[in-house]
């Protein structure tokens, strides 16, 4: 069987083929091959309710933001697993060795997270173990056959894994080769939320939806668990409309987006370079179309040039809908292609709250990713932190108040996470041919809580608010400090 292209995003999430899903005693055929990467088994397993594991002692260096003292640890060199909020998923190959998450391919989420947790050439027995976050007690396990498991998200946003199932009915030396796809879409508890089931393997899975491409303009959004399904079209001249699951947003040319967000999509109108009017970025109700909101239809922030009333460039971004409540960058002119306005609007009235914020973003020809605008939300949504060509800048997106900036003598500092207690975690090099070092900064001071960290002891942040990390002792998971 050819290697897979099918991909799911969570916050943004890359997913690809996988084989039918069994129940708990499903069959592991004799003999099948292992998960490309595991790591040495550790904890109990069972149908659920398991004992908290025994793995090691934590023995790494203070991280700022976390308990000094790991609630619990799994043993297994580089053990990893699927964040889904109250639970971690961890999968088990047919020798009890965990899956190591290992980079698959270029469609991994930007924010550092698990995509991919396990990815085989074919089908082989595997077993999902649902554990909780806050005491790696077993809640549930499921043993499936799979070539593939990876994160997703199951509407408005709530984390999920999805199972997928490919089959191939070989030519028969008139017909094709044909493929079929089949997802399941499982919940934090281990409960099936929806199953669909496509023809070939060029699809993506994101907020509970199939998204398809559908000519050069569209895309197709249909619900795993049944109802309807929406067209979102870009229009504008040689209009292109794409979905990068890295990100979860929808791509025009210069305008991007979240695809779906809660209740509503985007769209682009304009979405084409041979268009003299700028791009647009416009919002609607998934259900059924109903234009709720549009850049067109609201007065772009202070600082954004303006000719005859029109924006002189098409680069705009959405960072978030949340609580009412649009996050955006808006390009500052043509001329200045990497300097962005962002600013904050009440999705109701129309009107932007508070001031604004300026920034000369980070240029890098090594970005895989369009990062240009982008920034990094702390999990309460009070600070966000910037790439800008002399480092890090941190600001208020309620008021657009900057909280500081680094100078143009300090080494730049490349911002990765916020913990939940406003820990900034980032990278930096004093120059290009010096190593890289992970940094921890508190986000409101600007105060280096630890430098040097090694690469593996930099947390990811579960939405419980723990931190975990996979390293050469195992997989360990902390309290928040205080």
């Amino acid at each position: 069987m050819n290697k897979y292209t099918v991909m799911a995003a969570g916050l943004v999430l890359s997913l690809g083929l996988v084989a039918g899903c069994g129940s708990s005693d499903g069959e592991e055929p004799a003999g099948a091959p292992k998960n490309n990467g595991s790591a040495g088994s550790g904890g109990a397993a069972g149908s659920g309710g398991g004992a908290a594991p025994q793995g090691p002692a934590y023995g790494g260096p203070a991280v700022p933001g976390l308990a000094a003292k790991a609630a619990w640890s799994l043993a297994g060199a580089n053990a990893n697993a699927i964040d889904l909020g109250d639970t971690f998923l961890f999968v088990k190959d047919a020798e009890g060795a965990y899956a190591l998450g290992e980079k698959y391919g270029t469609d991994d989420p930007i924010d550092g997270s698990v995509g991919t947790l396990h990815f085989s050439n074919d089908p082989e027995p595997v077993t999902l173990e649902f554990r909780d976050v806050k005491t790696g007690e077993v809640r549930k396990t499921l043993k499936v056959t799979t070539d593939r498991v990876a994160a997703t998200t199951w509407h408005d946003g709530v984390r999920a894994v999805a199972v997928f199932a490919g089959a191939t009915t070989e030519s028969d030396g008139l017909s094709a080769e044909k493929t079929t796809t089949t997802v399941t879409v499982y919940g934090s508890d281990g409960t099936e939320l929806g199953k669909a089931q496509r023809e070939g393997d060029k699809f993506h899975v994101a907020e509970g939806h199939v998204i398809e491409q559908d000519g050069d303009e569209s895309l197709k959004l249909t619900p795993i668990d049944g109802g309807a399904a929406r067209k979102v079209t870009c229009t504008g001249q040689l209009a292109s409309c794409s979905y990068d699951p890295r990100s979860n947003q929808i791509d025009g040319s210069q305008a991007h987006a979240p695809l779906i967000t809660g209740k509503y999509a985007f769209h682009v109108e304009n979405a084409s370079n041979y268009e003299n009017k700028p791009e647009q970025l416009v919002m609607t109700e998934l259900a059924t179309g109903k234009k709720v909101w549009s850049t067109a239809d609201v007065t772009p922030p202070a600082g954004v040039e303006l000719t005859d009333g029109k924006r002189t460039t098409g680069n705009l971004r959405v960072m978030e809908v949340r609580d009412g409540k649009i996050l955006t960058a808006w390009g500052v002119s043509a001329l200045s292609p990497d300097t962005w306005v962002t600013a904050t609007y009440d999705l109701a009235s129309g009107k932007q709250l508070g001031g604004s914020t300026t920034y000369s973003y980070a240029d890098s020809p090594h970005d895989t990713v369009d990062m240009e605008g982008r920034s990094v939300l702390s999990p309460d949504r009070t600070l966000a932190a910037a790439e800008t060509k002399d480092g890090t800048a941190v600001w208020q997106p309620a008021d657009g108040k900057e909280v500081w900036k680094q100078k143009e003598e300090e080494n730049a500092m490349q911002p990765l996470r916020f913990s939940p207690g406003g820990v900034l975690y980032g990278v930096t090099k004093e120059d290009q041919f010096s190593e890289t070092v992970y940094l921890a900064v508190d986000g409101r001071t600007k105060k280096v809580l630890a430098k040097s960290l090694p690469e593996e002891y930099v947390p990811l942040f579960s939405r419980s608010g723990y931190g975990y990390m996979s390293t050469e002792k195992g997989f360990f998971v902390f309290p928040p400090a205080g």
